[in-house]
């Protein structure tokens, strides 16, 4: 039998204290301890279930009986919807905003209005990656397309911060830059290449519109992705090397998206991550791209390489973010 959990003010009154102005002192820190203790639980339980759901077999076996294409659908349903109303309105510019944080993006058609809405679906990742973010903070955006988490993270780390964004495609960095202007932002620095485990080229396939966020390194033994239309050579660098070249701050803060090269991204970053400083991660763990090109196990070797270097908390955010932090 399911029984929800109590809420704050009911643990409140399990705490003992009935007098509320004998005991108020009492009764809050019994209640803030309690609310503590049972969050935890609550994260050990999630991070148990996580494991279990996202790192073992069943997220295939689940693929394969076809639960992914049904969230898939639904998620298509939810970007029609969007095109429909970019119809409607016509908008060139949409807000976004996450708690006190708010930016402003430019939008050219209904795919670009669509993916910029996307950030309601992100809300909880950047919840968690914007508490982590200090007035002043370094962050890095490794994967940074339009902007989107860039002006937020721009706008949290205030003119004292910098925001490094990573982004590839010509395309995507040039719409990051005019959003960028739009708000006014300086604290923005934006390299058009490629994190990796090594210095080298690698082609980049291209997705037909910039905003989509599915261009993606390529390996040769890989085939070539649906929706792409064009191939580019893009200078790949080690998170490290670019640091060391570029004299960059180490990042306090990094956001990870790069469609399948995760651990060649991380693994790159070996330095950077060990230092003190570099406190808070969020991850995309691309699971289908992964398992499409063989590399299945790759997830389950992401957390323990961050728990080497010091990353001891974790938790999946949803089915395909991982968020680190040391504590």
């Amino acid at each position: 039998m399911w029984v929800p959990w109590p809420s704050l003010s009911q643990l409140v009154l399990m705490s003992g204290c009935h007098r509320a102005k004998d005991c108020s002192f009492k009764r809050r820190t019994h209640s803030t301890d309690n609310w503590y203790h049972e969050k935890t639980r609550e994260h050990r339980r999630k991070m148990q279930f996580s494991k279990i759901a996202y790192l073992s077999p069943m997220r295939s076996w689940l693929r394969r009986l076809g639960f992914m294409k049904l969230a898939s659908l639904i998620g298509e349903m939810r970007t029609r919807w969007r095109y429909f109303q970019y119809q409607w309105k016509r908008p060139q510019r949409v807000p976004v905003q996450i708690g006190p944080w708010t930016a402003r993006m430019y939008v050219a058609d209904a795919i670009e209005y669509a993916r910029v809405l996307s950030v309601r679906e992100d809300r909880h990742i950047l919840q968690f990656l914007l508490k982590w973010v200090r007035r002043g903070d370094v962050c890095w955006d490794v994967g940074a397309n339009i902007g989107l988490y860039t002006l937020l993270l721009a706008r949290a780390v205030g003119e004292n911060g910098t925001v490094v964004a990573f982004e590839p495609e010509k395309r995507a960095l040039d719409r990051l830059i005019q959003n960028a202007a739009l708000n006014n932002f300086e604290n923005i620095k934006v390299l058009r290449l490629a994190l990796g485990r090594e210095n080298t080229k690698m082609e980049l396939r291209i997705a037909e519109h910039y905003s989509s966020g599915t261009h993606r390194l390529i390996k040769e033994t890989e085939g070539f992705p649906p929706g792409s239309t064009n191939v580019v050579l893009v200078d790949v660098i080690k998170g490290d090397d670019i640091r060391r070249g570029e004299n960059l701050e180490v990042p306090s803060i990094i956001k990870i998206d790069v469609e399948g090269m995760e651990e060649d991204v991380l693994s790159g970053l070996n330095e950077t991550l060990r230092h003190p400083q570099c406190r808070c991660i969020v991850c995309e763990v691309h699971f289908s791209i992964l398992e499409a090109r063989g590399l299945r196990e790759v997830p389950l070797r992401i957390e323990p390489y961050l728990r080497e270097h010091g990353f001891n908390h974790a938790v999946w955010l949803d089915h395909s973010h991982l968020g680190v932090c040391k504590v």
